[in-house]
């Protein structure tokens, strides 16, 4: 009964991953970088109302939050979007960067509604360059790769094994 209760006409496919944890990344000597990589489940969907552009935050669900652009709403108050999900909204291509992160959740007994922020590909960006630093840590440890393939033994310095120049 769900379904009737959505008019389905106002509804709009929504993909999202919900945040499952995150993980630290690590050098190839097992040293803390000082970032986390969130790890999310697997992509599923989900039919939601959508809102245009939100207006003056005195009439908003969300009081005088500001921080968020849009609302989405379902008559499923059992909704697995949280608010640490990503969305993929307004037909965003889901092989690329998510378009809407979630800010805010208030269930009610018959419904539920999200305040959704719109973020920028860089955000995006930024952490798939975290998933990189990441692959590459982990490839480097994977085939102990030693100091001096990284460059960072030089002729010159104490302890070092550099190659004597030629006269």
């Amino acid at each position: 009964m769900i379904v009737f209760r959505n008019l389905m006409i106002n509804c709009q496919p929504v993909f999202f991953k919900n945040l499952i944890g995150t993980e630290e990344l690590m050098d190839e000597f097992g040293n803390s970088l000082g970032s986390y990589l969130p790890i999310y489940s697997e992509l599923k969907s989900t039919m939601l109302c959508v809102s245009p552009n939100k207006g003056n935050s005195e009439v908003e669900q969300f009081g005088s939050l500001e921080d968020y652009d849009r609302t989405a709403t379902t008559a499923d108050p059992h909704c697995p979007i949280d608010e640490n999900s990503v969305l993929w909204v307004d037909g965003a291509d889901t092989d690329g960067p998510y378009n809407y992160i979630v800010k805010r959740k208030a269930p009610w007994k018959n419904s539920t509604q999200y305040a959704i922020k719109r973020v920028t590909v860089s955000e995006y960006e930024a952490e798939k360059n975290l998933f990189e630093q990441k692959a590459k840590a982990e490839a480097a440890y994977a085939n102990h790769q030693t100091e001096t393939e990284y460059g960072l033994h030089q002729s010159g310095v104490e302890g070092s094994q550099g190659v004597p120049e030629e006269s």
